[in-house]
């Protein structure tokens, strides 16, 4: 792995993603390409200033150099700590310019944080984080949420789960599990769907593969289920197109 792709919000970031971060992208000596997307504000032109367009304009201009400085000084951080890090600043729509940036970038590795969904209504709309894990043309690691001092003190890969469905061959969970089983030097054990809930690894891996959307809504989908449910990192596949 030579490339990892670091979208990030730089405002609500857990230290535990940025500590899996670090973890893998040492390990590695991969690169690291630190994504923000930002989401223009629509400017209150109705008040105005002498020889000013408007103190909106003016306030969104603002908004928009302070996230690029913050986003220069989150890169200056990781280059300090010896990672390879370079920055990129987008406007628009995040999960379309997260999949957008990992189609030019091709990483081999999407690292991202995500959050729990627990209701029925979340199903029912959907996620940031499911939307992205159909669409990035790369494996993505997604960091589950910590809840606040419940950080782990220590951060590893010792057992990987491998979430085995129809259709998936021994060379397929061989391929997607090397890196990490070779470089962590893990204990890897495979399951069923129905074996999630009792197995308590330190990574999932799963392929995604589509159910439908009934999968979706009512839990049965292991992708969606893990993205909403476990409390350590999934590392998801995709279906060659």
């Amino acid at each position: 792995m030579k490339t990892i792709l670091f979208p990030t919000d730089l405002f609500d970031q857990s230290s535990t993603t940025f500590t899996y971060l670090n973890l893998m992208a040492r390990a590695w000596e991969a690169r690291v390409i630190v994504l923000h997307v930002y989401q223009p504000v629509v400017a209150d032109t109705s008040f105005s200033t002498f020889a000013d367009p408007g103190m909106g304009s003016v306030a969104v201009l603002d908004l928009e150099t302070i996230s690029q400085k913050h986003l220069d000084r989150l890169v200056e951080q990781f280059r300090n700590e010896g990672l390879d890090a370079v920055g990129e600043w987008r406007v628009g729509d995040i999960e379309n310019s997260i999949v957008d940036a990992a189609r030019e970038y091709k990483p081999d590795l999407l690292i991202t944080q995500r959050s729990t969904i627990t209701t029925f209504f979340d199903r029912l709309a959907g996620s940031s984080a499911d939307d992205v894990a159909r669409q990035a043309p790369c494996p993505v690691l997604f960091i589950p949420e910590s809840e606040l001092g419940k950080e782990p003190i220590s951060v590893a890969f010792r057992s990987v789960a491998y979430v085995l469905q129809q259709h998936i061959s021994q060379q397929m969970v061989s391929d997607q599990t090397a890196a990490i089983i070779d470089t962590f030097d893990a204990h890897l054990t495979v399951i069923t769907p129905e074996q999630i809930d009792e197995t308590k690894p330190d990574l999932f891996v799963v392929q995604r593969k589509e159910t439908g959307f009934l999968g979706g809504l009512m839990g049965t989908d292991p992708t969606e289920k893990l993205l909403s449910t476990a409390n350590v990192p999934v590392l998801v596949y995709h279906e060659a197109e």
